[in-house]
């Protein structure tokens, strides 16, 4: 929607909508996203559930007069030991960071439960107008 409103109206064909579980506003986001777990994908997002929060750039390569457009999308996560552990809002703290986070990322610098990124491109065909 975003993207379908930004080509009609004549605005920029590339950008960012980034995607923050952490801090208070992060709390809903964490709770809706990861009800996935509870009913096997029925609800949240899955995205989510794999990520946490990531980075993500799309760009058109084309608009089309019968509506359509061509979206080259790139997603990036990285994420460590912290990231899977850290509790909502608290998790998100210099104390936490500082006495947990930080302990536990050196204790598994290698190996399972260590740093791993994810790098994900794909493209779309999006309706951009009715």
């Amino acid at each position: 929607m975003l993207i379908a409103n930004q080509i009609a109206a004549g605005g920029p064909l590339q950008g960012r909508n980034d995607y923050y579980v952490g801090g208070v506003d992060g709390v809903g986001k964490y709770l809706k996203d990861y009800s996935t777990l509870l009913t096997f994908g029925q609800t949240g997002n899955l995205a989510v559930t794999y990520l946490g929060s990531y980075r993500l750039n799309f760009a058109v390569t084309g608009v089309l007069d019968d509506g359509t457009a061509t979206v080259e999308f790139s997603v990036y996560n990285s994420s460590r030991i912290s990231s899977a552990t850290h509790p909502p809002i608290i998790g998100y703290t210099e104390w936490w960071d500082r006495n947990v986070a930080v302990p536990l990322n050196n204790f598994f610098q290698s190996g399972p439960l260590s740093m791993t990124e994810q790098y994900i491109e794909w493209t779309e065909t999006i309706r951009w107008r009715p």
